[in-house]
């Protein structure tokens, strides 16, 4: 029994480590949906691609193109700043191509194509230390992110036009009860929301709400799409304007209500005390977007997978052991 039961613990250990490892690993889809071309308004959308990322060693980077219109070439810093392509350190030609992340350190990648690196088909990453790896233990819920739109470059009239706030967006999973935090000079910028055909055609002759004074937080308290763009006059043509999609959290079961307290003694009963009323949360000084679905609970994720497994197997192996 004794070594039966060393034998389930090294399992759990071995499943443990890697599960770990698993998780540690994080591949890097380059250029997001844009994937790997000559990207509109220049090198402007990998760059902020990559300052939406946090790279560790044991990462990939996976370039998405079709083979024989485009390439990628691992390069010194000098052959990408001069768009090089003489003497490259590798070279794939066949999508989609992974390049494995094995040190800390920069990485340079360009497309040898003539042109492409000019137009600004590069890229330049930094690779950090080993991931952190998760600790063992039931999932927390998750704790809402503030995320300040735009990054450095804030709310502005962005380079390259409204692609630049597409794919700021499209690098985020936006969850209810996240905040998005617009960061801009007073009196030279503003905050609407806005409807959707509003967003869509720059036609700024109706607003949900504006906000002026910076910074600007709004709590996205409800799923679905959200719309912003600034009143200011050309500046959402310009590109100024962002879209996002806003995911509900997993619900829990709900708590099973208090027990009602024993009625009092024969003889000596007393009217019910009156139930107060539902007390009203203050009035918002953001407007709500529309209701969200009846499961919907803000803020709640239901965990406990990764112990759940390693527990069942133990109790398995420990069993037969018994047997």
């Amino acid at each position: 029994m004794a070594r039966t039961i060393i034998l389930a613990i090294a399992v759990i250990a071995c499943m443990a480590s890697l599960l770990q490892n698993t998780a540690a690993e994080t591949t890097h889809v380059v250029g997001g949906d844009l994937g790997w071309q000559i990207p509109p308004g220049g090198a402007i959308a990998y760059v902020t691609w990559a300052s939406m990322q946090t790279f560790s060693i044991g990462d990939i980077l996976l370039f998405n193109f079709t083979t024989g219109q485009q390439d990628v070439a691992s390069v010194t810093k000098e052959a990408y700043e001069n768009c090089n392509p003489a003497s490259p350190i590798s070279r794939k030609t066949t999508g989609p191509a992974e390049f494995s992340l094995q040190a800390a350190g920069d990485y340079y990648f360009i497309c040898t194509l003539e042109l492409h690196c000019t137009l600004g088909q590069k890229l330049a990453i930094h690779v950090t230390g080993p991931a952190p790896q998760p600790s063992p233990g039931p999932s927390l819920p998750r704790t809402p992110v503030n995320y300040t739109v735009g990054g450095n470059i804030g709310w502005a009239i962005p380079p390259g036009g409204a692609l630049f706030y597409a794919s700021w967006a499209s690098f985020y999973s936006f969850f209810v009860c996240d905040t998005l935090v617009f960061n801009f000079a007073n009196g030279t910028q503003d905050v609407a929301i806005v409807p959707k055909d509003v967003y869509e055609t720059c036609n700024i002759n109706s607003t949900i709400a504006v906000f002026t004074s910076s910074p600007v937080k709004i709590t996205l308290k409800f799923p679905g799409e959200y719309y912003f763009t600034s009143t200011y006059l050309s500046h959402c043509s310009l590109g100024q304007r962002l879209a996002i999609n806003v995911t509900g959290t997993s619900t829990p079961a709900p708590a099973a209500p208090p027990p009602l307290p024993p009625p009092p003694p024969p003889g000596n009963r007393t009217s019910p005390a009156p139930v107060p009323p539902p007390v009203q949360p203050p009035p918002s000084s953001q407007p709500p977007p529309p209701p969200p679905p009846a499961s919907v609970a803000p803020c709640q994720v239901v965990g406990g997978f990764y112990i759940t497994i390693l527990s069942i197997i133990a109790v398995a192996l420990i069993s037969s052991s018994v047997e």
